[in-house]
């Protein structure tokens, strides 16, 4: 899911696929209801929780992310239990961001 650029209102970021959902769901789907536009930035893919997969994780985030109503859901597939303030992890958010 993706939106033009300069719509949102709201984004969440979070670690991992299902921690937004876990933390502020109610409050995005509040938000939306109000007319605002909302969306997810997970910085990883959860690759090194220990039940399901990647894949598995993805295909979720984009279904809550259908029942969340988000305008967009990114993931930026920084390496799962590795994530640094690198250059390369500023920029993939900054870019984001912007």
């Amino acid at each position: 899911m993706t939106a033009p650029e300069n719509t949102l209102d709201v984004l969440a970021v979070f670690s991992h696929p299902d921690d937004a959902e876990l933390s502020v769901a109610g409050t995005l789907l509040k938000l939306k209801s109000l007319g605002y536009g909302t969306g997810v930035c997970d910085v990883t893919r959860g690759e090194m929780g220990t039940r399901g997969t990647p894949e598995i994780r993805a295909q979720e985030a984009q279904d809550a992310a259908r029942v969340l109503k988000l305008d967009v859901r990114l993931n930026l597939e920084q390496p799962d239990g590795h994530v640094w303030p690198s250059e390369t992890a500023r920029t993939a958010l900054v870019r984001v961001i912007r």
